[in-house]
């Protein structure tokens, strides 16, 4: 016969309002016409609190015993009942004073100093406030660097299921003044630190984490709107047992185990578990640092290619030809402005490379500039005779890349009318970026013999990954 599983009590969890309740009927012929009714109370959405794990204690019941408070509208009242109770048991029994307030809910106002304001979170005692600006719609936060597990769960979960509107947190500390004839507060402002959870496109927080100098309490400002249905989870699965563990041991719940009363195979499995994180931590690290050396050689030239132009345009086709096994010669540094930019040669063959580029569509008269400089290359000193050339345009510059025309020429008549080819330098990194160098020597040599490999560079990792050859330096052959 299996034992069966203790069961666990809720965990005592204060929320700031009034428990949720249907509207009262109309009865006929108790109105008295159009009078003014009663302000609603505020009350949080209906939630089934046994299933999250929680028992509410709403306002007017008590608090002291509870675990945390939410407050779904604003920061809850620190200078009446309920708080007070609360956060005198918690420093009772020793544990951190937690709080997850939603800020902005209510009308905005405009301030000159400020702008557009909503109703922001006061904090307890004389620690000041925090205030919250309305941001643009669309935004799209990103995570703060240095969370700790409970915090980056938070903010993914915010990210996976956002709320309708966010805002900017700004730490208001009460003013500490000196100067005569101005009353000092008393007591004295006490010290805090507002730490980004959530930050926007210019750093600013959106959803933070306010802690008091001596670390004795956790204020999770969110904003208004957030679903409460995820606070509760997040609180019961993440938050209590990081930072209050000890109200998951009193309701027995199996979030929070004591290791010292843990069988030895628990106790080992939970061992071996830790190893096989730090095992996958260790080579998520080492597989994110080769992506990132990956990306710093493969952001330039990807940039270049698809949005350069002048040298570094010419700089990308010079190193995509190296990769392809072709030498390459710069001849801007040698005869200027009178020959093209480039000289390729693969397998016997020699052709001229005029690279150029276009905002828009490009001119009918790109190929000509090819054209003047094939005629004009033998008359320069110390050349010789070439097999022809071709033509590298970057066209649409200023088009996103996948909403640019598939060909450089698109009238047909005027395309298979040229005498020299002409290749799209997005083609090049298409080809560049999938090792593809038999097409890339096709399409700047025509008909060759086999192929030579091209130069290649051994990974210094474990990983098998290849590096793109010829990006890694301004090769010259």
């Amino acid at each position: 016969m299996s034992t069966p599983i203790p069961s666990s009590a809720p965990v005592p969890l204060h929320i700031v309002g009034e428990p949720p309740a249907s509207p009262a009927p109309d009865v006929i012929g108790t109105s008295g016409g159009p009078g003014r009714r009663p302000a609603p109370a505020v009350r949080p959405a209906a939630a089934d609190w046994a299933a999250l794990g929680v028992e509410p204690r709403w306002n007017g019941q008590e608090t002291s015993d509870c675990a945390a408070v939410l407050s779904p509208f604003r920061g809850p009242a620190t200078g009446l009942e309920p708080y007070k109770r609360y956060v005198a048991g918690a420093r009772q029994r020793g544990e951190t004073v937690l709080v997850v307030a939603c800020i902005g809910a209510g009308q905005h106002r405009h301030n000159v100093f400020s702008g557009t304001v909503a109703p922001g979170v006061h904090l307890p005692d004389h620690y000041g406030s925090i205030a919250a600006n309305p941001l643009p719609a669309g935004l799209s936060p990103e995570l703060a660097d240095g969370l700790d597990h409970a915090e980056h769960e938070l903010g993914t979960r915010l990210l996976n299921r956002p709320p309708s509107a966010w805002f900017r947190l700004t730490y208001l500390k009460e003013a500490r003044s000196s100067r005569p004839g101005v009353a000092r507060v008393w007591p004295p402002p006490g010290e805090g630190e507002l730490r980004p959870i959530l930050v926007d496109g210019l750093g600013d927080p959106v959803a933070g984490l306010w802690m008091p100098a001596d670390g004795s309490a956790r204020w999770f400002v969110v904003p208004h709107g957030t679903d409460h249905r995820l606070l509760v989870e997040w609180l019961v699965q993440h938050a209590l047992p990081a930072y209050v563990p000890g109200a998951l041991t009193r309701a027995r719940s199996t979030l929070v185990r004591d290791p010292a009363l843990a069988t030895d195979a628990e106790a080992q499995l939970v061992k071996r578990i830790a190893e096989e994180q730090r095992a996958h931590e260790r080579r998520n690290t080492e597989l994110q640092q080769q992506l990132a050396a990956l990306r710093a050689v493969a952001d330039p030239l990807r940039d270049n290619l698809l949005f350069g132009t002048g040298r570094p345009l010419e700089d990308a086709v010079h190193d995509v030809l190296v990769a392809a096994g072709a030498t390459v010669t710069r001849l801007d540094d040698v005869y200027g402005t009178k020959s093209a930019d480039l000289l390729a040669e693969y397998d016997g063959r020699r052709v001229l490379v005029e690279v150029k580029s276009a905002n828009n569509r490009p001119p009918h008269s790109l190929p000509d500039k090819l054209l003047k400089h094939l005629n004009t290359w033998p008359r320069l000193t110390g050349t010789e005779p070439v097999d022809g050339g071709v033509l590298v345009v970057n066209h649409q510059v200023k088009v996103a890349p996948a909403q640019r025309d598939a060909e450089v020429y698109t009238d047909r008549a005027f395309a298979d009318a040229l005498t020299v080819p002409v290749i799209g330098s997005a083609h090049l990194f298409d080809w560049w970026r999938h090792d593809d160098w038999d097409a890339v020597r096709h399409a700047v040599f025509g008909a060759t013999g086999p192929a030579q490999p091209p130069e290649t560079a051994v990974p210094d990792t474990d990983l098998k990954v290849p590096r793109r050859p010829g990006s890694l330096s301004r090769l010259r052959r």
